[in-house]
């Protein structure tokens, strides 16, 4: 996995979390109440009286605590306290997301300009036999087919567009829909579904035939890679 790559999935995990942290900042501010309250002391009959003062729909609102004792107003001053905690983490998980959202993007977009203009290539075996030479071109993709035999050659052209191969790489993975899909990606090391990014783990190897892909530099051949004899 290349950096960029590491670096989007970290970014990504990281504004999961910090999503589900500010879901959990709004619940706790919505128990606490949404008013902006303070502590006033009143004077009554020459006693002393804590209040929770707050304004609400233009009009100043009070709710009493008791007599002034030491400890009398503990319970509200918390509160409030821990209002101010939230509103200012709140705030900051806001700017950070907004942050994340960005670099998340930016990097989406230069790896799918990297994904349209990289360029590759392949090769594609009937057993230990050569079957195809694939050259990935920016725009284009040009294939040079040793093997003519429908069975032991998977490219019905020698030129075809890189959504047509991508097609052609589906047809060597398992099913993007199956319900253990994110286990298997998981296995190999995967965070999402990516034909190309599979068959360069699996070599595009199936049961039902004896085809495989090897990409540059691998030395393998057939007994290294497929699943049956």
């Amino acid at each position: 996995m290349s950096e960029i790559t590491t670096l989007y999935y970290a970014i990504r995990i990281d504004l999961e979390q910090k999503t589900k942290e500010l879901e959990c900042v709004r619940k706790e501010l919505n128990d606490i109440g949404k008013e902006q309250k303070s502590i006033v002391v009143k004077t009554i009959n020459d006693n002393q009286y804590y209040y929770e003062q707050w304004r609400e729909n233009g009009k100043v609102r009070y709710k009493s605590l008791g007599k002034v004792t030491p400890s009398g107003a503990c319970d509200s001053e918390i509160k409030i306290l821990r209002r101010k905690e939230l509103l200012a983490r709140e705030e900051e998980l806001q700017f950070l997301i907004t942050h994340l959202q960005t670099q998340l993007k930016k990097i989406r977009q230069w790896k799918d300009k990297e994904s349209i203009l990289s360029e590759y290539t392949f090769e594609v075996f009937w057993k230990d036999e050569l079957s195809a030479r694939v050259s990935v071109g920016k725009s284009r993709v040009h294939v040079s087919r040793y093997i003519k035999h429908p069975i032991h050659q998977i490219f019905s052209d020698e030129l075809i567009t890189r959504d047509q191969l991508n097609e052609v790489l589906k047809l060597r993975c398992f099913e993007e829909g199956r319900s253990d899909c994110a286990a298997k990606l998981k296995a190999l090391g995967l965070s999402e579904y990516n034909p190309l990014e599979i068959v360069k783990k699996t070599h595009g190897v199936s049961f039902n035939d004896y085809i495989w892909i090897r990409f540059p530099g691998e030395r393998l051949t057939s007994k290294d890679v497929l699943v049956r004899d």
